[in-house]
């Protein structure tokens, strides 16, 4: 999941294409474009176990996953309050204990927020929420302000600002970003995305 996420960039519903679209927009190709468009293997144990954390890039590649397991699968899911890369080893075993089992309501919820993402993109899901798993709607939230019906999402617009104030080199643009997401996972989109938005700007970073 960390290697891509539909939480950023053009996707499509066509699985036979997203490969080649994820990897023409990140700019990849050869051994890269692996783990591009699709979820690797989301159900090779009869009872898989879910890590993610709040950030909208993990909540919007959480629901991609589970749109994607097959049949009746029911994964128990492992609620974090920061990425699972952000966790010392210690903090595991006892987290994994909480586990929660995911029932078929939720599974069959995710999969209709899933089919309404990919008919009206994540403007459309501003708003929407499933109670049993509290960090989505506060991300989906932050998705639709990416992506709003009409103009620059947020992250353009606050892009925008800070190099009308003179922020011209990347990493100060990250470090300014992060002031203005939430601090338990900061600025979630990553560099890549970030230096993409300020070429498309027509800005040189410095």
């Amino acid at each position: 999941m960390w290697r891509d996420s539909p939480a950023v960039g053009p996707w499509t519903s066509d699985p036979a294409h997203l490969p080649v679209l994820r990897a023409a927009w990140w700019g990849v190709t050869g051994p890269e474009t692996r783990g591009l468009g699709a979820p690797q293997n989301p159900a090779r144990a009869p009872e898989p176990v879910l890590w993610f954390g709040p950030d909208p890039w993990e909540q919007a590649c959480l629901l991609w996953v589970l749109a994607e397991l097959p049949g009746d699968t029911l994964p128990d899911l492992v609620l974090l309050d920061r990425s699972v890369g952000q966790l010392p080893p210690t903090a595991l075993p006892p987290l994994f204990a909480q586990r929660i089992l995911m029932d078929g309501e939720v599974i069959e919820a995710a999969r209709d927020l899933w089919i309404r993402f990919l008919e009206g993109g994540w403007g459309a899901l501003g708003g929407c929420r499933i109670p049993s798993l509290p960090h989505l709607a506060p991300a989906l939230a932050r998705l639709a302000e990416d992506h709003p019906a009409v103009g620059p999402g947020r992250t353009r617009r606050q892009l925008q600002g800070l190099v009308a104030q003179g922020v011209r080199d990347l990493p100060s643009l990250l470090a300014e970003l992060r002031k203005l997401e939430d601090p338990r996972h900061g600025a979630w989109y990553g560099d890549l995305v970030v230096a993409k938005m300020v070429d498309a700007m027509g800005v040189r970073l410095g």
